[in-house]
């Protein structure tokens, strides 16, 4: 090759050199686009989680336990005892379908569960005995546990990591939107149609309307819709980013760790106070002379303030320390609490209950946020079911407890009382979290 073809050929490579970082220079100088389909699965794990066994069983259970109770002769610690069973049982159960989602993929536990709820809920109305009343909840709890919220944040854990915070609290905000809407809708059904046209009705909307958008619209990955996490979409040639599922803790790694038990404190606490209170809010504020539909309509106004809460929250945790947000939020449990057991007029029971309800907004997306950011992705359906079925544990016990106090002195009075120092205990235990990596919404896509 002679030295005038050798100085063509380097000036050529130079060109070309000069065009491809002119090239890289213009692309990086445009914004990546995105894809709005992210939302649409959030949308989609919203209207999933607001028809989940924690707001059709417990926000409902409150309504039908009063015709339960004049048909059958049953008393209330028996009603809330299915409840308890209930979680229980999903205490139990999640762990497993917690490991099978990582294996087996979401859908494949998640269609089966809303088509078993959904039948659980209508064949209801043909019990005649208390144990066919336990047996319904019973199978709620394990063969239908799939419907509950870790499927859900597994999704949307690997749809999002920039908007993660704000990405679970809209959808974790279905619990509370489900509380808001069930007490009225189940209350309306059993004016209209008796207990038996209250489960049917919860069934019937699972079977239409939960179901058809789990099968035909939610997507598990945003690899299947030729998408990158929160919903970039990139041209063919550009290198793709993802969120490495690979990396993070096993849940054995995880278990030596002191967040984790840190974490399953403070939830219990928090879980027993709560959903202990939420079937026996009805009954409680019936029972000081308010009228059964005023009483709905507080109890639809926690569950308004949970859905907002959880908004607020989400959007709060992507740009500052999470631990700083649960301080913050979880101190307004105890706050609520304190009001209730006073007797005061309505409208400072109005506040209790948006004060309560902004707390439960801040419980189990804020467990699945701070899960995914401690122990990665690796195994996060197994941890966080781990997590989650502790917090089970406590929300089964939660309303037997309270139903035994009253049972037992005719009064609500003395475990609410022993809520407030269990609040504050929560709260105080959020100091021994550790900062976990990345904080603020923009910043890296994480590994872990």
């Amino acid at each position: 090759m002679t030295d005038e073809n050798m100085q063509l050929n380097a000036t050529a490579s130079q060109s070309e050199i000069a065009a491809d970082n002119a090239a890289i220079s213009f692309s990086a100088s445009e914004p990546p686009k995105r894809s709005v389909y992210g939302w649409v699965v959030v949308a989609t794990c919203l209207i999933g989680i607001s028809t989940g066994p924690a707001a059709f069983c417990l926000a409902s259970i409150g309504i039908l336990a009063e015709p339960l109770a004049i048909e059958f002769g049953w008393k209330r610690t028996a009603i809330s005892l299915a409840i308890s069973v209930m979680m229980l049982c999903t205490a139990m159960s999640l762990p497993i379908i917690g490991r099978f989602a990582d294996r087996f993929g979401v859908k494949t536990i998640l269609i089966p569960s809303i088509l078993i709820l959904s039948l659980c809920f209508l064949a209801a109305p043909l019990m005649q005995s208390y144990w066919q009343f336990i047996a319904v909840y019973v199978a709620i709890g394990t063969i239908a546990v799939g419907t509950n919220s870790v499927p859900y944040m597994r999704i949307l854990s690997a749809w999002f990591d920039r908007s993660r915070g704000l990405a679970i609290g809209i959808a974790g905000s279905g619990t509370g939107l489900g509380f808001a809407y069930v007490p009225m809708v189940t209350e309306a059904l059993v004016s209209e149609f008796g207990w038996r046209g209250g489960y049917i009705g919860l069934g019937l909307i699972q079977l239409l309307v939960t179901l058809p958008l789990a099968l035909l619209v939610l997507k598990e990955t945003p690899e299947e819709m030729g998408l990158a996490p929160d919903g970039l979409k990139l041209k063919s040639h550009e290198q793709r980013p993802s969120i490495d599922d690979s990396h993070g803790d096993s849940l054995k790694q995880a278990l030596r760790r002191r967040d984790f038990w840190s974490l399953t404190l403070i939830f219990m606490s928090l879980a027993f106070v709560l959903y202990g209170l939420i079937p026996h809010l009805v009954p409680m504020l019936t029972d000081r002379g308010i009228t059964p539909a005023k009483a709905a309509q507080l109890a639809s106004l926690f569950g308004a303030s949970a859905f907002a809460g959880r908004l607020l929250i989400g959007f709060l945790i992507d740009k500052y320390d999470a631990r700083f947000i649960a301080f913050v939020f979880f101190s307004l449990s105890a706050v609520g609490l304190g009001i209730f057991v006073l007797s005061l007029p309505y409208w400072v029971l109005v506040v209790a209950a948006v004060l309560l309800g902004g707390s439960l907004g801040a419980e189990v997306d804020m467990l699945a946020y701070l899960t995914s950011r401690y122990f990665g992705l690796k195994c996060f359906a197994e941890i966080f079911g781990v997590l989650f079925s502790a917090v089970m544990l406590a929300m089964s016990l939660g309303p037997l407890v309270f139903g035994i106090v009253f049972d037992s002195t005719g009064s609500y009075q003395a475990v609410m009382l022993l809520g407030i120092p269990i609040c504050i205990v929560a709260v105080l235990l959020l100091l021994l979290l550790r900062p976990y990596g990345e904080r603020k919404r923009g910043a890296p896509i994480s590994s872990t």
